[in-house]
């Protein structure tokens, strides 16, 4: 197999996406201007969108990136399944912003929601 062409900046760049929705999602639920209903399909949008991804398969950005991943597998389009991708609990995986900040990138959430 051929040495992926992904940089760890385009990885923490697709991933802001994910934080982008997670952040949105999560300040309209708690504000009250989303239905718990609504939450759960952004997080269900979420995990497909965290399985789309890009990586390069080594390194730190890679891994934390692998361990959500795995934590949080995609549920399909239009399945009602439940994940905690929203309210993650205490873990050990490495964490995405962490490696990201350590690879020269701010991981960031572009809020847009509540006006």
């Amino acid at each position: 197999m051929a040495p992926s062409t992904v940089t760890d900046i385009e990885t923490c760049e697709a991933f802001t996406d994910v934080s982008t929705i997670l952040q949105n999602a999560g300040a309209a639920l708690h504000e009250g201007r989303m239905s718990q209903k609504e939450y759960d399909g952004w997080m269900r949008l979420a995990t497909r969108v965290l399985d789309r991804v890009p990586t390069r398969g080594e390194g730190a950005v890679s891994d934390a990136v692998a361990a959500l991943k795995a934590e949080y597998p995609p549920i399909p389009a239009g399945a009602q399944g439940a994940t905690s991708i929203g309210n993650p609990g205490p873990n050990t995986a490495p964490s995405p912003a962490d490696a990201c900040e350590a690879a020269g990138y701010q991981i960031f959430a572009e809020g847009f929601t509540g006006g």
